[in-house]
């Protein structure tokens, strides 16, 4: 049976309750509409777009996890779209304030708790002695919480190299605050940063990070020749992602020094 959709709408109306829910039926479909232009601005690497369109979806009433994750990442990709120091701070504490949010909402979520681990360590550089460590601590415990839900989650494994690659190479005055921080000095080695590096490739060989981090990993450990063929690795493939140009440039530096 057909129903005329006119004169219910009418009857709504003469009600009254058609003028209040109006308002939401058109906010419920320009939700997902501004969360699809985020998605899409996003697949071309520009940040920019997708952070105000995912801005305007919050704006309307959006507020579910991911939601929250995604403004959090674009936050944090906006700091490779400038060099001023200032900048980079405020948008990397803006992604870890909503990658908080997000793994509030959802903690069960592995992708959040990889956020809000990329966050702490992204936001880490710009902060005094102390503080610095202290997110490093939350940093390996967000990126293990991730492989717990997650154990496919390559960039949580590079997430855990890099964590092992920067304290394995902590200078004196930091050493001392780690071991306050976290009590005793973590088991953390350069090592164990070649082998998160290696499963982060084994799962992901496309990720041009993965490829250079091992290299760098490599120089550190005095393994010349392995250093560079990662490292080439890593330069030879084409740039998916928007640290990928920072990365290689990363790399070449590295290269020079061997």
């Amino acid at each position: 049976m057909k129903i005329s959709v006119r004169p219910f709408c009418l009857a709504v109306a003469v009600s009254g309750v058609l003028a209040c829910e109006a308002p939401v039926f058109a906010a419920d479909g320009a939700i997902p509409a501004a969360i699809a232009r985020g998605d899409a601005a996003d697949v071309q690497l520009k940040t920019a777009e997708s952070l105000t369109a995912y801005l305007e979806a919050e704006k309307l009433g959006g507020k579910d996890a991911e939601l929250l994750r995604k403004i959090s990442r674009e936050y944090s990709l906006s700091m490779v779209d400038t060099k001023s120091k200032d900048e980079q701070r405020a948008f990397g504490e803006k992604a870890l304030e909503y990658g908080k949010r997000a793994e509030t909402a959802d903690p069960a979520s592995a992708m959040n708790q990889l956020g809000l681990a990329i966050c702490f360590g992204r936001v880490a550089p710009y902060q005094d002695n102390k503080t610095k460590i202290a997110y490093s601590k939350l940093v390996k415990e967000h990126a293990d919480k991730a492989l717990k839900l997650d154990p496919s989650l390559d960039y949580a494994y590079h997430v855990l190299g890099a964590w092992n690659y920067e304290i394995s190479g902590l200078n004196p005055v930091l050493r001392v605050i780690a071991k306050l921080i976290y009590g005793e000095l973590p088991a953390a080695s350069y090592e164990d940063a070649v082998k998160d590096f290696k499963k982060a490739i084994e799962l992901a060989p496309q990720r041009v990070a993965h490829h250079v981090e091992l290299g760098r990993t490599y120089a550190a450990l005095g393994q010349k020749e392995l250093a560079r063929a990662e490292i080439d690795k890593g330069l030879a493939l084409p740039n998916h992602e928007k640290d990928d140009p920072g990365t290689k440039e990363r790399g070449r530096e590295a290269l020079k020094k061997l």
